[in-house]
């Protein structure tokens, strides 16, 4: 896929630690990664995901509901944007964790703590991270904008 100019994802963090994580960057040209929460294992793989500008696309609701974490209250979402890391809110699989991308932003801002501005840093962040061409990313900027 890199070869062909594509952008590169991958799964990572998840289930296994932040050596997978660290595994993941040392192997494939990612520039984002499904999940990567338990990156926060090692504060070198943070500060590495930080350095490198790699996008975790997280999602609380399918981490708390397979007990990656016990709660939304220790959740490290706020932790891995406090390290500088680049986050999003995802849904995962929403028919199977019964969840969407709204409930994603009402649990973030409910249950984790953040404000609007926050919920719009990380809707920003999602924007510049996501695999679209230049002209699309522009029209939902302009959504963003107008939303604000």
């Amino acid at each position: 896929v890199h070869t062909a100019g594509l952008p590169c994802t991958v799964h990572a963090g998840e289930w296994a630690g932040a050596d997978s994580v660290n595994e993941a960057l040392d192997t494939l040209p990612v520039e984002r990664i499904g999940h990567g929460v338990r990156a926060v294992e090692d504060k070198h793989v943070l500060a590495r995901l930080a350095r490198e500008g790699v996008h975790l696309e997280v999602c609380p609701t399918s981490n708390v509901m397979t007990k990656i974490y016990p709660s939304y209250k220790v959740h490290p979402f706020n932790v891995l944007r406090d390290a500088g890391i680049s986050v999003s809110l995802n849904s995962d699989d929403p028919p199977y964790f019964a969840t969407t991308i709204g409930q994603e932003y009402e649990i973030a801002h409910s249950r984790m703590g953040l404000d609007n501005r926050d919920l719009v840093q990380i809707s920003e962040a999602a924007l510049a991270a996501a695999f679209v061409d230049e002209a699309t990313r522009q029209q939902l900027r302009k959504k963003l904008d107008t939303a604000t």
